[in-house]
């Protein structure tokens, strides 16, 4: 499990606000998780928000979905076979080390409502159900829909810019 003090400065007023009274438990989907390994639009946030959390969550499944987008990436050719390496081997190194949030009934529930408030795909529920399972501080996906439910649902979310 990664704990960090929280202490980034310019963090979202969700953030600010958990910095403020201590612990903050973030949790990561597979899109802003990847983020943090490709070189794109929003890695910088992520970055920080990494940085400030006091302790680090992914859904039982994100570092599948994590392999897929850095492969697809691969493939595609906008990753390097030698970047590619690299950030695989950052991201299984930095998942050992959260906390997963493993798949249940429970996080299986509240996919399920998820899914009925918003038109989610079911992997993008299990990340919200997982969030609403571990009752995490703050969400952090750059998925419109996925933030727009979460929020819906009474998750606080942040949504990274693509």
């Amino acid at each position: 499990m990664v704990k960090r003090k929280a202490t980034y400065p310019g963090a979202s007023p969700v953030a600010a606000v958990i910095a403020r009274e201590g612990e903050a438990r973030l949790m990561f989907d597979a899109s802003a998780l990847t983020k943090r390994y490709a070189s794109e639009t929003g890695r910088l946030r992520v970055l920080a928000l990494f940085a400030s959390a006091s302790e680090l969550l992914v859904a039982a499944h994100c570092k599948t979905e994590v392999a897929s987008a850095l492969l697809r990436r691969r493939r595609e050719g906008s990753l390097p076979a030698a970047e590619f390496d690299r950030a695989w081997t950052a991201a299984q190194s930095d998942v050992a080390d959260m906390t997963l949030v493993p798949l249940d009934a429970r996080v299986e529930r509240f996919a399920f409502a998820a899914m009925e408030h918003g038109p989610l795909r079911g992997m993008d529920a299990l990340h919200v159900g997982s969030a609403i399972a571990a009752q995490v501080d703050l969400f952090v996906t750059a998925d419109k829909r996925q933030a727009q439910v979460a929020r819906a649902m009474g998750v606080a979310t942040e949504l990274i810019d693509n």
